[in-house]
């Protein structure tokens, strides 16, 4: 009974410094940073690098905050892109991909993750992927 009264305090005085920690760094993180005012080119330079899929459209939410977790000072800013692309099969598919933003750049964060929504359309992408096309890139 003793033992158990012990771990039941122990657990308790540890949420308890968990929770402390939390709102301490809640309070003193800084508000996520804006992205570069060049990031839908980014954006679109980065995805088109490696693209090997028929994209029959592309879209782009405004940039958004989002929790990016403790480690990283609670939120980030970040955008999403949907691309609706050809599968294997023939299919059109979405792709929802999330980008943050570190050092004036761009960092992928997750693929199909979030919700893309407030969509706008995103033709900085469908033009770098059609002129690498025409220049000899990936389809």
């Amino acid at each position: 009974m003793r033992t158990a009264t012990a771990s039941v305090a122990l657990v308790v005085l540890l949420a308890l410094l968990f929770l402390s920690a939390v709102d301490a760094l809640a309070q003193n993180r800084t508000l996520a940073a804006p992205p570069p005012a060049n990031y839908r080119q980014l954006i679109a330079a980065y995805m088109s690098a490696d693209n090997r899929y028929t994209v029959r459209d592309a879209k782009i939410t405004p940039p958004y905050d989002r929790w990016g977790g403790l480690l990283k000072g609670g939120t980030v800013t970040v955008v999403c892109v949907a691309v609706f692309r050809d599968n294997p099969l023939g299919i059109v598919v979405r792709d929802n991909w999330v980008f943050g933003f570190e050092g004036g750049q761009i960092k992928p964060t997750t693929l199909g993750m979030d919700r893309c929504s407030d969509l706008a359309p995103f033709p900085e992408l469908m033009k770098t992927i059609a002129a690498r096309r025409t220049n000899g890139g990936t389809r």
